[in-house]
């Protein structure tokens, strides 16, 4: 066997092993648990907030909403109106969630490294109130919601996953990163 034959058949294999030897040295990677003390400060500096995005505004026809609020574990309520009725209607709610991180960075770190997280909901339900009423008629076990700069209210921001792309309207939407308007609640 020439030495070319054997160069064009380690060559996937090279090829492979680069890669995931690139992998595990970059800074992205799988995500991971975070340690106890980081979750509780990410799950600390979003507890008792609430956010909303609404597309193209809230008057417009038709519309698209999204609210995520932390009250009580973690809730994501989205709806699709036209004109003041509501076409679709749902949420997703979990009394608690995981905190993971993408990469290998240790910490939350100031200066411009901002790490994604995941927040990944443990035992979500869902519950459909338009067009049908349903309860957890669809499966959402692998929805979750990632957040950049948790600690930070001027630059957080977040996107939704839905990785089986089957929930209604007005889904897909904020698969990108989407600043959210915080709501003000008073006492």
């Amino acid at each position: 066997m020439s030495f070319g034959s054997v160069l064009f058949h380690l060559a996937p294999i090279l090829l492979v092993s680069a890669l995931l030897f690139a992998s595990s040295c970059g800074s992205d990677g799988p995500f991971q648990p975070v340690g106890q003390g980081e979750e509780e400060r990410i799950k600390d500096a979003l507890d008792n907030r609430s956010f909303r995005q609404l597309l193209p505004s809230k008057d417009a026809s038709p519309r698209k909403a999204v609210v995520l609020d932390f009250f009580d574990g973690i809730r994501v309520w989205a709806q699709y109106a036209e004109e003041r009725h509501a076409v679709s209607e749902w949420e997703i709610a979990a009394q608690d969630y995981r905190v993971l991180k993408i990469g290998n960075s240790s910490r939350i770190g100031r200066g411009g490294h901002n790490p994604e997280f995941m927040l990944y909901l443990e035992d979500p339900t869902f519950t459909q109130q338009f067009p049908t009423t349903c309860e957890d008629c669809i499966d959402v076990s692998d929805f979750s919601v990632s957040i950049r700069s948790p600690l930070d209210s001027n630059r957080i921001s977040f996107k939704l996953n839905n990785p089986s792309r089957d929930l209604p309207p007005p889904f897909p939407l904020f698969e990108s990163w989407t600043k959210f308007k915080e709501d003000e609640y008073f006492d």
